[in-house]
């Protein structure tokens, strides 16, 4: 195919069917043999051809003009039509005359096998008046696309410059495409979304495998754009397939993946509520606003927070839906005792929650916070037990320790328990940490793909079984008895996941890779 042909977009250009309707060709009085379908061919341009040597002289999607002065008594139509289809020429026009005084048989035949729309006008023409009309036409139309597309690219690149939220980046694109928009992470985790019509009940049901399926098929059945920026992907963005705008739908998804892109290398983390001046200081520690970790220590220092010389230690806790953080936070602080020191926050995303700081002077005051805390978190405010974090000596390591707790909370882990130590729980935080990666979002899509593609209940019987083994690979009775069956089923089991998964479950890396796989699609499924 030649390289300097130009493909015009679907939504600019005429169809055969809109031609129809000129004036220019009304006048001519057309009789149309063609069938419904291919008169929504597009139309790319307009051409006067008076011989049967078309390749010389289109490109592809002209509409073919020709009065047939240069046929001749024995021209061959077959291959003058076939050669017209491989150009995908958009229709023939054949203005009857001195020079035609009707239509060839051979040639309505063979435009009827190629199902190349063949229009003849009965009614002179002046075929600058066509062709005018429809460059006009398409000139218009490829303007307005132009503008349209720069309104575009103005408006997200305002919101990039802003700093506007992803919500109002994923919002705005589904009001240029009147249509629902999906950003999905690596993994085919559904993140966020935004519609301007109702969705149906059902949309989001068993998203991820659909979605997985629809990826490896092409997704030929709805439009997709990667969110990625700085060598990182971040996933993707989905819109129907119908999906339309005057600038182009991809145009309209592509400026949008810049803007969510750019938002999610510029922010992580979650918003926090604040109450008083240490808990400023403690937003200031968490998102590295102060770097100066000496003046930091001060300042808690000076807002009546002890660190220096202190045994530290994060923590947070579940709030139950619908609590006030103020009134919870003052039952902790009431539970607290003598000698302990509290800088509290509230998280309000992904989940809501207390979280901070506790001060003590030895380590032994840290077991009665714990013990304390016990007491405090059997109220109807909280919903779960209290995490902490590891013990540290100075405020340089705090936000290790706090991080720990949060996310332990986040992920809860042992929630029958009434004190969780989260850092007894190294692969479930380290996966929750790298769960914005895009290769750590994908590794369970590579590694467990045969068990994922299973039927529901067998895929989950067999995440079962693996999740057991993992958690016991030394001892496979214990596996056994914790996945409920016996041993002899219990074995049948795992030869069948060493077939599908094409590993060795008694090699050490395999169950490395296999045991970070699982909790990464075990905390996707959970968010």
């Amino acid at each position: 195919m030649p390289a300097n042909r130009t493909d015009c977009p679907g939504n600019a250009i005429l169809t055969v069917e809109q031609l129809l309707q000129l004036p220019c060709m009304l006048i001519g009085s057309p009789q149309v043999i063609a069938d419904a379908p291919s008169l929504k061919r597009h139309i790319g341009w307009a051409h006067v051809l008076e011989n049967l040597n078309p390749a010389a002289y289109l490109r592809g999607q002209e509409l073919v003009l020709t009065t047939g002065i240069g046929w001749g008594a024995q021209a061959e139509f077959e291959p003058f039509v076939a050669e017209l289809v491989e150009l995908r020429a958009a229709a023939l026009v054949v203005e009857l005359g001195a020079h035609c005084p009707e239509a060839p048989a051979g040639l309505v035949r063979a435009c009827k096998e190629q199902r190349l729309p063949l229009i003849l006008l009965h009614e002179p023409v002046a075929f600058v008046e066509i062709t005018e009309t429809l460059h006009q036409l398409l000139f218009s139309a490829q303007t307005r696309r132009i503008e349209a597309g720069g309104e575009v690219t103005e408006h997200f690149t305002g919101l990039m410059q802003l700093g506007a939220p992803a919500e109002k980046v994923l919002n705005d694109c589904a009001r240029f495409l009147g249509c629902p928009v999906v950003f999905e992470d690596s993994g085919y985790n559904l993140r966020r979304y935004a519609s301007t019509v109702e969705l149906p009940t059902d949309f989001f049901d068993h998203w991820q495998d659909r979605s997985r399926t629809l990826h490896l098929m092409g997704n030929t059945a709805r439009q997709v754009t990667p969110v990625q920026i700085h060598g990182k992907n971040f996933g993707s963005l989905i819109a129907p397939g119908s999906a339309s705008h005057p600038a182009g739908s991809l145009h309209v998804l592509t400026m949008a993946a810049i803007a969510l892109g750019t938002e999610l290398l510029r922010t992580r983390g979650p918003a926090l509520w604040k109450f008083d001046t240490a808990c400023e200081l403690l937003d200031d520690l968490l998102n590295s606003r102060e770097t100066n970790l000496k003046l930091l220590t001060g300042k808690f220092e000076a807002a009546g927070f002890p660190v220096r010389k202190r045994a530290l230690r994060g923590f947070a806790v579940p709030l139950a839906s619908g609590q006030d953080p103020k009134a919870a936070v003052k039952e902790i602080k009431q539970h607290a005792g003598n000698g302990i020191n509290l800088v509290i926050g509230a998280l309000h995303s992904p989940t809501p929650k207390l979280f901070g700081i506790v001060s003590t002077a030895t380590n032994h005051f840290q077991d009665d916070f714990q013990q304390a805390m016990v007491h405090a978190v059997e109220s109807p405010a909280f919903e779960g037990p209290i995490y902490l974090g590891e013990i540290v000596a100075e405020l340089a390591q705090i936000r290790t320790s706090i991080e720990q707790a949060t996310e332990g909370c986040e992920l809860r882990l042992d929630p029958s328990a009434a004190v969780v130590l989260a850092a007894e729980y190294p692969l479930a935080l380290l996966t929750h940490e790298l769960r914005h990666e895009p290769a750590v979002q994908r590794l369970p899509q590579q590694e467990l793909a045969p068990i994922l593609a299973l039927e529901t209940n067998r895929r989950a019987e067999c995440l079962r079984v693996l999740e057991a083994y993992l958690s016991s690979p030394t001892n496979r009775s214990q596996a056994a008895t914790r996945c409920r069956l016996s041993r002899s089923v219990f074995y049948q089991r795992l030869a069948l996941l060493e077939s599908l998964l094409e590993a060795d479950l008694n090699d050490a890396r395999s169950l490395t890779i296999l045991s970070l796989s699982l909790s990464v699609y075990r905390q996707s499924q959970r968010r």
